[in-house]
């Protein structure tokens, strides 16, 4: 069976390489759904996915969800939906809010994969999981800017690259992209779902996922791990012509340094409570 299902990956990479890796992925919303289906169509087994989200009506215009899962809780779902795809797929849903889950049990997850993907859509809980995998795993972060202008994908690698604070940091100000209002207030830091085709919302997970893939592949020779350059470390994804695209479809790979002051030169040890400079977890 693995043998007839990477046929058409034939002399790209070794299956073996992505089989027996683990990927945990942290949100199973637009990106996290449509990313966690490519990953497994590109060749993984192993998968965590954590969410606290139902599915909605509004979920059905751009992730993997059909009508007749409304209701029912996305991580539940998208186990069945990629198991559909491939038996041989081992998913682990956990239906919860990260929030709810401590520093501890966190790390615990995070040092049982190979890869961390944050896909969460709420900028505090982005923070903490970079600050708590940064010294441990490589992560991908990817966020969708207002009405899927574009977006952005950062790749992590521990102590080799900046973190997610320290390129946020980089980017904050007046020329920061707009990634959207917040809604529920301060107390929860969640993003609205602000209006955007599908397909916008696709093309900057499709780059996440291609990122992810190389992470994965690293240091194989395969093609796919070519792309990468730990010197620049994040990716602007446009779909529009915008504040750093010159024309639709351009996407910029740009450089960005640790920061002195930054959580990563300040953990291990302490709460990212503390530590961070947004609201709490």
């Amino acid at each position: 069976m693995t043998e007839s299902f990477h046929a058409r990956h034939q002399g790209l990479f070794d299956p073996s390489q992505l089989e027996r890796q683990h990927v945990l992925v942290f949100g199973a919303g637009s990106v996290g759904s449509v990313l966690s289906e490519l990953l497994v169509r590109s060749g993984i087994v192993h998968l965590r996915v954590f969410d606290f989200d139902t599915v909605s009506p509004s979920n059905l215009c751009r992730t993997v969800y059909r009508h007749a899962d409304i209701g029912r809780p996305k991580v539940d779902v998208l186990a069945e939906v990629l198991l559909g795809i491939r038996p041989q797929v081992v998913v682990e849903p956990r239906h919860v809010d990260l929030r709810d889950l401590s520093d501890e049990e966190l790390q615990t997850e995070i040092a049982r994969s190979d890869l961390v993907i944050a896909a969460t859509d709420h900028p505090p809980t982005q923070a903490r999981l970079g600050a708590l995998s940064y010294h441990e795993k490589p992560t991908v972060f990817v966020g969708v800017y207002a009405k899927g202008e574009g977006g952005e994908v950062l790749f992590t690698l521990p102590d080799e690259t900046p973190c997610y604070s320290c390129v946020l940091g980089s980017i904050r100000g007046e020329h920061a992209p707009d990634r959207g209002k917040i809604e529920y207030g301060i107390a929860t830091g969640q993003l609205a779902s602000e209006p955007a085709l599908g397909i916008d919302v696709a093309h900057v997970t499709t780059c996440a996922s291609k990122v992810a893939l190389a992470l994965l592949l690293r240091g194989t020779g395969a093609s796919a791990a070519q792309i990468l350059n730990p010197s620049r470390s994040v990716l602007f994804v446009g779909n529009t012509a915008s504040w750093i695209w010159n024309e639709p479809f351009e996407s910029v790979w740009a450089r960005a340094e640790r920061r002195t002051d930054c959580v990563c030169q300040l953990v291990p040890g302490g709460s990212t409570a503390d530590l961070l400079d947004l609201p709490g977890p």
